[in-house]
């Protein structure tokens, strides 16, 4: 007997384990960024956390990350042992920004037979990250719902207890007359209330201010609930934009080692120049701005710091918006190589914008191999401005090709950031 309860047991929990068992493996790993724009780079991680704390709740879904993905890949033999009926997909993400514009395209790969099973693209605003949250669980949700089975509620072993239901009643011609007259009287009440209130005579108004007229409430807020400019936060403004001063202006620190000259073996008459720079934030900027500064939040990931800074602290003025929302404070590194006279013999702009490659010289070369990637990045809105800052050092080879006598004739190399909207002129005054 004890033999047979035993198995008996053992079937019982092998079906409770199979039936309790999740229908989905969800493996969400980090997003790609397509434009490899480090100052967005944080969403890539971002995502997946939104993702997996929308999901966390659903029973039916278990989640899984990038080393469980690879010890899937690693033994696929591991399928085996989950719960019969159980589905393995992988979330596979991609997004870039077009100004405040977030583009995200999500794809559904079955790993049984890597298969795509579902594929979405959505957008949102940089600037809204709570509505972006919102649009990217609601279609994760939508592309996994064909694949988790709606619940079905439990037979009862038991026999369920009936109580008599008593018939209900024919409406007689009285009580029905009764219903609608009471209902008209209700209305004509409602309506003698809104009309004694807008001329005056009748109103209502709770305690916390606000008064409803008919079918709208209202809160009156005063002129201004929330002053654009409060001469507390002076202080706090004086500090920051000090700060933002250095930051805008000059927030790089640059490494160069001299240039190599190489003997093109193809051309005896040119010669192949390598100049390596390194680019890196000054050291102080971020210290600066985690000790003098009260930030509202502070977010790092990785070598990635954003801070934040809201309106109930700081006096965010007109200029300030304008100079970040159109870009007034990016700048683009021009190198220039100088003979024995201080003449610019090569210019190199460090930009792939075709925009800027406008200006046509033998003395200029654009860059469009090599990108010089800005490490940091400014986002305003109505309430709050981020200051995302990577600290992270990027090492750039600049290589082009000069005749013999020019390359010789380099004395000096000169390296200055130069604003967007100045360098059509600034390079014009250097030819």
């Amino acid at each position: 007997m004890w033999k047979h309860f035993r198995t008996t047991l053992a079937v019982f929990l092998l079906l409770s384990f199979l039936e309790a068992g999740p229908s989905v493996y969800l493996y969400v790993i980090k997003f790609e960024n397509i434009t490899q724009e480090k100052s967005i780079d944080w969403l890539g991680q971002g995502f997946v956390d939104m993702i997996n704390a929308k999901m966390a709740s659903e029973e039916k879904v278990k989640l899984r990350n990038q080393d469980d993905l690879e010890k899937i890949m690693n033994k696929r033999s591991l399928l085996l042992h989950q719960p019969r009926g159980s589905r393995n997909f992988l979330l596979l993400g991609k997004f870039e920004r077009k100004l405040d514009k977030i583009d995200v395209s999500l794809q559904l790969i079955d790993i049984a037979t890597w298969e795509e099973a579902d594929r979405r693209k959505l957008s949102g605003n940089y600037n809204e990250v709570a509505a972006l949250n919102l649009k990217l669980t609601s279609t994760v949700e939508m592309m996994l719902a064909t694949y988790i089975p709606v619940s079905k509620k439990k037979a009862n072993i038991y026999p369920e207890f009936s109580v008599g239901k008593i018939s209900a009643k024919r409406s007689s011609v009285l009580t029905e007359s009764r219903r609608v007259s009471k209902s008209i009287h209700t209305a004509i009440d409602e309506l003698e209330k809104s009309m004694d209130f807008v001329i005056g005579a009748r109103g209502e108004e709770a305690k916390d201010g606000v008064v409803k007229i008919g079918e709208e409430w209202v809160l009156d807020l005063g002129s201004s609930s929330q002053p654009s400019y409060n001469p507390e936060y002076d202080t706090n403004t004086q500090m920051l934009m000090v700060v933002l001063d250095d930051l805008m202006k000059s927030p790089y620190n640059v490494k160069m080692n001299k240039p190599k000259f190489e003997y093109d073996v193809d051309n005896t008459n040119v010669m192949n120049v390598l100049f390596e720079v390194e680019y890196s934030l000054k050291d102080h900027i971020i210290k600066d701005m985690l000790k003098s500064l009260p930030y509202t939040g502070l977010k790092q990931d990785g070598s990635l710091m954003i801070f934040t800074f809201n309106k109930d602290k700081f006096n965010f003025s007109n200029a300030l918006k304008e100079k970040i929302r159109f870009g007034q404070y990016r700048s683009i590194p021009v190198l220039t190589f100088l003979n024995e006279s201080n003449d610019p013999t090569v210019l190199i702009v460090d930009s792939p914008e075709m925009a800027i490659h406008q200006l046509k010289s033998n003395r200029i070369h654009y860059v469009v191999d090599h990108r010089f990637s800005p490490l940091i990045d400014f986002t305003i809105g109505g309430w709050s401005l981020q200051v995302a800052m990577e600290s992270v050092e990027i090492p750039i080879t600049y290589r082009f090709s000069l005749p013999i006598d020019t390359a010789d004739s380099i004395r000096r190399i000169s390296l200055k950031f130069i604003p967007e909207a100045e360098l059509s002129s600034y390079l014009q005054s250097l030819l």
